[in-house]
């Protein structure tokens, strides 16, 4: 080390010292000497140091018997003897005592009385008796018991129990305790009332005595500077850490900001700085007024807000929604790119003088809740900023003005089915290009009915990237249309008319029985010119999956140079029987120019049976290297779709360089990332084929299992178990804790997570049987105190050899048995 602490005698403080400060040989110096020094202030930080340290005799240190006396010499300025001095700007006052009937007098400094106090001559003090270097007695640690003239003091209330409380002094950096008995019966104090008091002392404790009610603000703690300044935020406040309740700095937050000297200086804060309560962050830009204490002139940022240009330098990522609910202190928020609702508190709203109300356009950041578990996996959203009206969009025109015919009538209620909500179907397109899209009521001016002509807008869902027809209005009705058909055939209907009057006396009004009839046929016509005609299809594309998510996934095209992006809704089948690399077929969106993110939409997707897409011949010579670039899955920020491999040679230099796709790899749920070392091969078209990482094998015991997930005992960060998933584990093995494992690391570049991959149990022979095991056999185990069953012979048993032995066969005489 080269630093210490010094414990002062004079207060309770500890003092940092460098050893360069320290006057002689520092191995001479040991925890517990007495030594002197001077306190100086640290350039950089402002904080209280020692400088100049020397070791002093033992008998030097002051006793802990303390004293009272009299003060008989006040303190008096040099300036007004006429003298000047750079070091002090006070002389020596006295103090007289008794001890067994002689009367002393101790000379005392300011530095040696205890509080901001100003002491007078008559007043009634306690202190210690100290020698200096010198030799000379004095007394410090002086404490004011008794004024002469009763002196009054200022503060506020800063908290208050049953029947006591305490007040914050506006003359030093402390506060002082009270009883409600000290206060006037005609008052009732409350927290925050400026308050005048006396100080007395009560069994060796100061105490706040004679309260009065001042008018609020007649107490003034600092000024507040009307500069603003402009920082950055080194150590925000912890809200939700328990142990900070624990630390005893009421302003454990910092801010760099640049100074008027352009020289970089660190402020503190604290709780009540800030313009609210929302969350803070290490690299914040804000603004923010500073305060300087009148007591110490210590300085701390106030009235702290944080700028919008964070949020620009930052790269934080950003989201947007509307507020869809408040409850008391909190609400929900509808995210444009979310299918669930997020959580939010009142207090992450930056905007503390606007209120927060339904249907508000905010953006805000998703973190996960600090209150959450595994089990409750909970994100909330912080620092919610409000934005204009009508810049929230939930969806993205694609095209407009187009005309289609209702197939299927929106529900009143949407049915929601496998966190799909489903509407109402309308049929739109020509010939081999008819398609299908849903609707919703909340887009309809009026709610249409099955073989309406109407003409809509098409949008694309931001969220699941779904297309939703929105805008509809009604351009004909299935009624109207009926009516058109009726006056081209008038004469023909008519006709039918006397025919159905004949053959059915019975009808009343032949008006009523043609509507009937041509309504049911047109509804019928319709249904199958527009329903049952959106199975017809264009050009069908080829791929493999290559990317699986929650309600939606990715296909490799043939030419393995791009994905194509699907919903679940187009896959023809069970989309639970998905797997990594599956040929499929599908179709293009008749709108392929519209891009879902980056990829083009696809439909009707079909799973087709293995080995239906043709595979280049793949040669048998293995390589050595490393990844240039992973697939556009893995880094969604690069432009080429196809992940890079480069060749490795025996002296370690790279030669040629080779594409791969999710068909390349031996395990198809592989992550490889960029420089990873792999092992492959290369097929006709020059393409990496059978890639497979080269990762350090690890052994580790499984810590817990919980579901579809476990921890192993192996810790990367400090404290934090390895995650693993069960998808992870080789063989279908099943897992218990205890259990011995073999696997590899792998750490997720987009998120930093560290994970265990290729989980391998380890079966050990010769391993301690597992502890659930023996405490069944404990459990099973008989009562030791009962007869026991010992046994005196082994059962003999075969040795071995094929058949029977020769003498086994011999002949023997009835009745009489061989020795």
């Amino acid at each position: 080390h080269s630093y210490g602490f010094i414990q002062c005698c004079e207060r309770q403080a500890r003092l940092f010292f460098h050893f360069s400060q320290f006057g002689g040989n520092i191995e001479h110096l040991k925890i517990g000497d007495p030594v002197e020094f001077e306190m100086t202030y640290d350039r950089r930080t402002g904080k209280p140091i020692a400088s100049q340290v020397t070791k002093i005799a033992p008998e030097v240190v002051l006793s802990e018997e303390r004293v009272t006396g009299t003060v008989t010499t006040e303190l008096k300025s040099e300036s007004s003897t006429g003298s000047s001095s750079t070091s002090s700007d006070t002389t020596t006052g006295r103090i007289s005592y008794e001890n067994r009937g002689e009367c002393f007098f101790l000379p005392y400094t300011k530095d040696d009385v205890e509080g901001n106090v100003t002491l007078r001559a008559g007043d009634k003090v306690s202190f210690q008796i100290a020698t200096n270097q010198r030799g000379n007695l004095g007394a410090c640690h002086i404490r004011l018991e008794n004024p002469a003239h009763p002196v009054k003091y200022r503060g506020v209330v800063c908290s208050m129990k049953d029947t006591f409380g305490f007040i914050e002094r506006a003359d030093v950096v402390k506060e002082i305790f009270f009883h409600f008995s000290e206060a006037d019966n005609t008052i009732e104090l409350r927290p925050g009332d400026d308050v005048e008091f006396i100080i007395q002392t009560r069994n060796g404790k100061e105490v706040a005595c004679n309260i009065a009610r001042l008018a609020p603000g007649s107490v003034i703690f600092e000024d507040v500077d009307s500069t603003i300044f402009k920082g950055q935020v080194l150590k925000p406040l912890d809200r939700n850490n328990p142990a900070r309740q624990q630390n005893n700095d009421p302003l454990p937050g910092r801010i760099r900001y640049r100074a008027a000297d352009h020289s970089e200086v660190e402020v503190s804060f604290g709780d009540k700085d800030q313009k609210g309560d929302y969350t803070l962050r290490h690299g914040d830009w804000v603004q923010f007024l500073l305060a300087t204490d009148r007591r110490d002139q210590l300085q701390r940022a106030t009235s702290i807000s944080l700028l919008d240009e964070t949020f620009q330098v930052s790269g934080e990522k950003r989201e947007q929604g509307v507020v869809a609910s408040l409850k008391e202190g909190f609400g929900f928020l509808r995210c444009v790119e979310r299918n669930v609702r997020l959580f939010f508190h009142f207090t992450e709203v930056l905007d503390t003088s606007r209120e927060i109300c339904i249907d508000d356009e905010v953006e805000f950041t998703v973190i996960q809740d600090p209150g959450s578990s595994f089990a409750n996996n909970r994100q909330s959203a912080i620092r919610i900023k409000h934005l204009p009206i009508d810049t929230v969009k939930f969806e993205t025109l694609i095209e407009s003005n187009v005309e289609g015919i209702v197939s299927r009538e929106a529900p009143k209620s949407p049915i929601k089915s496998q966190e799909r909500t489903e509407g109402g179907v309308i049929t739109y397109g020509q010939g081999q290009n008819k398609k299908t899209i849903m609707y919703f009521l909340k887009d309809c001016d009026k709610p249409p009915r099955v073989g309406d002509k109407i003409r809509f807008n098409i949008c694309q869902v931001k969220r699941n990237k779904e297309l939703i027809a929105t805008s509809i209005q009604e351009i004909t009705s299935n009624t109207q249309h009926i009516q058109q058909q009726q006056s081209l055939h008038q004469p023909s209907v008519t006709t039918e008319v006397q025919q159905l009057n004949t053959t059915n006396p019975m009808s009343q009004s032949p008006t009523a029985c043609l509507s009937n009839g041509i309504r049911t046929n047109g509804t019928s016509v319709l249904k199958s010119n527009y329903t049952n005609g959106n199975i017809k299809t264009g050009k069908v594309h080829q791929g493999f999956i290559a990317v699986l998510k929650e309600n939606f996934g990715f296909i490799e095209t043939v030419e393995h140079d791009q994905e194509v992006f699907f919903h679940y809704s187009n896959f023809i089948g069970n989309s639970n029987t998905l797997e990594l690399g599956q040929e499929v077929e599908y179709m293009l969106s008749t709108r392929n120019a519209i891009n879902a993110g980056n990829c083009i939409p696809a439909e009707n997707v079909k799973v087709l049976p293995k080995g239906t897409i043709p595979q280049a011949k793949i040669l048998p010579a293995s390589f050595n290297g490393s990844v240039m670039r992973p697939l556009r899955c893995i880094n969604p920020e690069q432009v080429e779709y196809c992940g890079l491999v480069q060749v490795k040679n025996e002296h370690g230099d790279y030669l040629s360089t080779h594409e791969f796709g999710i068909t390349s790899l031996k395990n198809k749920r592989d992550l490889l990332q960029k420089d990873d070392i792999v092992t492959f091969k290369i097929d006709e078209l020059n393409r990496a084929m059978e890639l497979a990482p080269v990762r350090t094998k690890k052994q580790a015991k499984v810590d817990s299992i919980k579901g579809q997930f476990g921890f192993l005992d192996f810790e990367v960060d400090e404290g934090k178990k390895l995650f693993f998933h069960m998808s992870e584990v080789q063989g279908n093995a099943n897992l218990y804790p205890g259990d011995s494992v073999e696997f590899s690391i792998v750490t997720n570049q987009r998120n930093g997570k560290t994970s265990a991959c290729n989980v391998n149990k380890l079966v050990d022979a010769n391993g301690p049987r597992p502890e659930r095991l023996i405490s069944r056999i404990k459990l099973n185990s008989a009562d030791d105190s009962g007869p026991r069953l010992t046994v005196i012979r082994a059962p003999k048993g075969p040795d071995g050899t094929k058949g029977f032995h020769s003498s086994v066969r011999s002949s023997r005489l009835v009745g009489k048995c061989l020795e």
